[in-house]
């Protein structure tokens, strides 16, 4: 059944879809150009305007030079069959914590294009002083803007200590996983933290066609039903700001 006018309110903001895995042949996501166009397909059919595709970087086991190459040449490839049926693309990076994270001199190529916003993955295990302090560095000494990526999937990690509370009192942004905000994936606690403002972005963090398919239209209902288009709003002029487009007041 076809998507009508009705199931996309008329938006504020152009829609930003913060976290993806949609670059081919990059990682663990898009196997193919064939697949990174149909996920763009399916983006655009479901309202999303931008994608900011956050290929995985790890520090540790690859030089950033190596990984900057291996993206541009896929973006090229992609980008030769896109046109404006397709949402926009702006690469970044999902750039893994690592030992010394803080002191990697040119870690500001893996944010955004254009920008000094870091998508950040940290370690799934217990947070220590250590990553803290390094997270603290990467923002008050390099300067960056660091998102949290799928701050949620840490959460269980973090059981017995207040690591969540005081990362969260740094400078900051939380992005949270599509997927969590559905009914039947426990979502209360991440509705509850973007109707209280601890919770800044969304992104679909799909991969493929099928298990982690593109789904950022279902968790933006859910907000809007929850909490109302101006949650909505908040959401997709930070996605704005921190990509670096102009917004509108």
């Amino acid at each position: 059944m076809g998507h009508t006018k009705e199931d996309y309110p008329v938006k504020r903001y152009p829609v930003v879809d913060f976290h993806t895995h949609v670059l081919p042949k990059m990682d663990d996501g898009s196997r193919s150009a064939e697949m990174s166009l149909e996920m763009l397909r399916r983006m655009k059919d479901s309202g999303t305007d931008i994608v900011v595709a956050t290929s995985h970087y790890y520090g540790q086991k690859e030089s950033l030079e190596s990984f900057l190459h291996r993206r541009g040449a896929s973006l090229s490839r992609l980008r030769e069959e896109l046109d404006d049926t397709y949402p926009v693309v702006i690469p970044g990076a999902e750039v893994a914590f690592h030992f010394g994270i803080e002191k990697q001199k040119d870690l500001d190529q893996a944010c955004i294009e254009g920008t000094r916003t870091l998508l950040l993955e940290m370690p799934f295990a217990p947070w220590s002083d250590y990553e803290l302090n390094a997270v603290a560095s990467l923002c008050y000494d390099k300067k960056l803007t660091v998102v949290l990526a799928h701050y949620e999937r840490f959460v269980g990690f973090q059981k017995g200590n207040d690591m969540l509370e005081r990362i969260l009192k740094l400078p900051v942004f939380v992005q949270i996983n599509a997927e969590s905000l559905l009914p039947f994936f426990g979502s209360k606690p991440w509705i509850r933290m973007f109707d209280e403002h601890r919770a800044h972005l969304l992104g679909s963090d799909s991969h493929n066609l099928t298990s982690r398919a593109p789904n950022l239209d279902k968790a933006r209902a859910v907000l809007r039903k929850k909490l109302g288009d101006d949650a909505l709003d908040r959401i997709d002029s930070c996605a704005l700001k921190l990509i670096g487009a102009e917004v509108d007041a």
